[in-house]
């Protein structure tokens, strides 16, 4: 059943925008590390726990920007855009963190070569890593990604 409501006069009723943002126009901006953080998120690719079907979550080093915009929504949480990048970290069988990847080519080591951190791979902790890498200048990467039939724009490091 369709409802209607009658108006008599729609001169008054103007464009109405939604609130958004073009990450776009932070693509190759710098930036400034504010936060690294290990952390524990979900994962296909981690072993299974004993007698389930649930994998372990996977431990990462989360690395974040500063804030780059605050969307301010009436009645709802502020959100807040800023960059971002998780790292894998090693771990064993039964999901214990054991280490960092140290090898020439993981995406962390590759990430703080490019910070110009020297000898990365020398670094004796984790505690190393999280302070060589906080408080660096790098600059932010817009990537796409789809769902559903939508695309959404994500804000990630620029780095080889």
């Amino acid at each position: 059943m369709e409802e209607t409501m009658e108006q008599k006069n729609f001169s008054d009723i103007g464009p109405s925008q939604g609130s958004s943002v073009d990450l776009n126009k932070y693509d190759k901006k710098p930036v400034k590390i504010e936060k690294v953080s290990v952390i524990q998120v979900p994962s296909k690719f981690t072993e299974l726990i004993e007698g389930t079907e649930q994998h372990h979550f996977q431990w990462v080093l989360k690395v974040e920007s500063e804030v780059l915009e605050t969307l301010e929504r009436e009645g709802e949480e502020t959100i807040e855009f800023r960059a971002s990048e998780l790292f894998n970290l090693i771990q064993n069988k039964k999901g214990e963190l054991e280490g960092f990847p140290a090898g020439e080519g993981s995406n962390l080591m590759i990430f703080m070569k490019d910070l110009k951190i020297g000898l990365p791979e020398k670094m004796e902790n984790l505690d190393k890593v999280i302070e060589s890498i906080k408080g660096k200048d790098t600059l932010v990467k817009t990537y796409e990604k789809e769902k559903n039939g939508n695309s959404k724009t994500f804000l990630k490091f620029r780095y080889n």
